[in-house]
């Protein structure tokens, strides 16, 4: 979540348009030259030839932008990076996660060893955005949480300004990986600010009338296909002025996004949450990931898990 990495790839497509704009002027000076010189049709056909070979190769090296660097191969745990993930969770929550998206493989993908011997005891993985929009990586992802013990769930980056709830609550259920067991987390809903690029405006052009609607329709679709209610990741000052204070979700499990000392204020309706994103990622940086904590310790988790706790 938090897609504040795709404005800095725009800046990165920028810095090679730019790149191959100075490239395609200076291929126009020197085809004028080359025009200019009284060739003999064999030889000019050669030589023209050779040009269209040499620049195809120097065009595509600029369009494939700068290499990223080799990661190392899997290895043991990070001492150095356990200490500092135990460190980093707030005093009183012992039960830490993370949860990840494709910006997540930038660099850096998690590294499951020194996740488990950090204790992060679950993960949230982007499956889906919009009506099409899937997840390249979670389904290695969410087999690579698998096989490390990890109980896993999967989210939905809601996109209002679509429109369709029903139909974007379908294409994420028809990939989620929903299961009753003991294991997989109850699915949970991302609705807050749109990132960079979307242009839709903080509540995606949608008064709070229309946004309440628009999240009644699409959290129901959920529900009614996985039993249970799906949690809600959320941060209060988009929830309260983006929804007009909507209190009738108090219920279902938050997710509360804030990095703050307190996971205080939290959003209308809620006077509790299940868990806390206390730390945002940053995909540039080994062992860098949203982290989660769980308000409540190890039977909290599980009550995410199926089957639900009584009356739940």
């Amino acid at each position: 979540m938090r897609e504040r990495w795709v404005a800095r790839g725009r800046r990165l497509r920028w810095g090679a348009l730019l790149s191959l704009l100075a490239l395609v002027a200076l291929l126009g000076a020197g085809w004028r030259w080359f025009r200019s010189i009284d060739w003999t049709p064999p030889r000019r056909r050669w030589v023209a030839f050779t040009l269209l070979v040499l620049t195809g190769a120097v065009w595509g090296v600029a369009s494939a932008g700068p290499p990223r660097p080799l990661l190392p191969p899997a290895g043991p745990p990070s001492p150095e990076a356990v200490a500092a993930i135990q460190a980093g969770r707030p005093p009183g929550y012992p039960v830490g996660g993370l949860d990840i998206s494709s910006h997540d493989h930038g660099r850096y993908p998690v590294h499951w060893p020194t996740e488990v011997a950090a204790g992060s005891e679950f993960v949230y993985i982007k499956a889906t955005e919009g009506a099409s929009y899937v997840n390249p990586h979670f389904a290695a992802d969410y087999a690579a949480a698998r096989a490390a013990g990890r109980y896993v769930g999967a989210y939905v980056y809601a996109r209002p300004d679509r429109g369709d709830p029903i139909g974007q609550a379908e294409h994420f259920l028809r990939h989620a990986r929903f299961t009753r067991d003991e294991r997989t987390l109850v699915p949970f809903v991302d609705l807050e600010w749109p990132y960079a690029g979307l242009r839709t405006g903080p509540c995606y052009g949608l008064t709070p009338q229309q946004m309440r609607e628009w999240i009644r329709a699409f959290i129901g679709r959920i529900e009614e296909s996985v039993g249970r209610k799906p949690m809600i990741y959320t941060n209060t000052y988009w929830w309260n002025p983006c929804t007009g204070n909507d209190a009738s979700y108090g219920s279902y499990p938050l997710d509360i996004a804030n990095y703050t000392a307190k996971a205080s204020n939290l959003p209308a309706g809620w006077s509790t949450f299940a868990l806390w994103q206390y730390a945002p990622g940053d995909p540039d940086q080994r062992h860098s990931h949203d982290r989660d904590v769980v308000n409540g310790g190890p039977e909290a988790l599980r009550a995410l898990a199926w089957p639900p706790p009584p009356g739940g």
